[in-house]
C-alpha cells in the first residue's frame, strides 16, 4: 500500500476517534449554552464527515498509487480539521474567545481539498 494512503487512512481513523470522544464530552460532560452546544455539534460533525473524508482518499491513494493532488488534499483535511472543528472547539469552551473566526478558513480548506480530489480521479480516468 503506499504511503500517503496509510498515512491518510491512520490520521482519518485517529481523528474519528477523537471525534467520538469529543462528542461524549460535548454531549456528557461540558455544560454549554444552547447555542455554544449547536456550535460543538456543527464543530464535531464536520470533524465525522472529513475525517471519513480521509480515509477514502486514502483508499483511492491506494487505488490509484501516489498521487500529489491527493496527497495535498490530504493536508488541506488536516488543515481544515484544525481551523473548523479545532476553532469551534477552542471558541465554545472559552478556552480561547473568538477562535471561531479562523473556522471560514478551514471551510475553504475543504472546499479546495474536495476539488483537488475531483481533478486527481479526472486525471486518472484519462
Amino acid at each position: 500500500m503506499p504511503r500517503t494512503a496509510r498515512i491518510l487512512m491512520i490520521i482519518g481513523a485517529l481523528s474519528l476517534m477523537t471525534a467520538t470522544q469529543l462528542s461524549a464530552l460535548g454531549f456528557h460532560a461540558l455544560d454549554l449554552e444552547p447555542a455554544a452546544k449547536e456550535s460543538w455539534n456543527w464543530g464535531n460533525q464536520l470533524q465525522f464527515y472529513q475525517s471519513l473524508g480521509l480515509v477514502l482518499i486514502g483508499l483511492l491513494a491506494a487505488r490509484l498509487g501516489e498521487s500529489r493532488l491527493l496527497a495535498a488534499a490530504g493536508a488541506l483535511i488536516v488543515v481544515g480539521l484544525c481551523l473548523f472543528s479545532g476553532s469551534i472547539y477552542l471558541q465554545t469552551t472559552g478556552l480561547v474567545p473568538g477562535a471561531g473566526a479562523v473556522a471560514p478558513m478551514g471551510g475553504g480548506s475543504f472546499m479546495v481539498a474536495w476539488l483537488l480530489v475531483a481533478i486527481a480521479v479526472f486525471r486518472t480516468a484519462r
